[in-house]
């Protein structure tokens, strides 16, 4: 995606992580209703919880940075990926897309995140993504570990 060196802008990283918190709900819960491989919805219950507690943390801390949320909506990455998913049948072929989805937006999310903890220019946001990287970093590897 970018080089190390790389820096995202608070503006940017801010649209990135409501893409990602949108599209993780929104992913989870059809991977609820379109397959029914017990460890693809294990792992889709695991992605729903985490998100949701992702999503009251990035709330907090936006209020106490003052810092305006962007647009409730899919950036264009995530839109991608939420399309694929949509336009997938249910069951067997739903369970494999779902974990492919799943490890390239968790590898991109985990870029940007890893990139505004490390030179983010608003400390309150900073440490969100701080927060955050373990936990993209956990759900990735067990995305891998499930596609084997």
């Amino acid at each position: 995606m970018a080089s190390a060196q790389a820096t995202v802008t608070t503006e940017a990283f801010l649209r990135r992580a409501v893409g990602m918190l949108k599209f993780q709900a929104a992913s989870s819960q059809l991977a609820l209703r379109k397959t029914r491989s017990d460890v693809v919805q294990e792992f889709a219950r695991r992605l729903n919880l985490d998100y949701l507690a992702a999503g009251m943390k990035f709330r907090q801390a936006l209020a106490e940075a003052k810092l305006k949320s962007p647009r409730d909506a899919l950036d264009p990455s995530h839109k991608a990926l939420s399309d694929e998913l949509a336009h997938t049948p249910p069951g067997k072929a739903f369970a494999k897309a779902f974990i492919e989805v799943q490890i390239k937006g968790l590898g991109d999310d985990l870029e940007v995140f890893e990139m505004y903890a490390r030179s983010g220019d608003d400390e309150r946001i900073k440490f969100f993504a701080q927060e955050i990287v373990p936990v993209l970093r956990g759900h990735l590897e067990q995305a891998r570990t499930l596609r084997r």
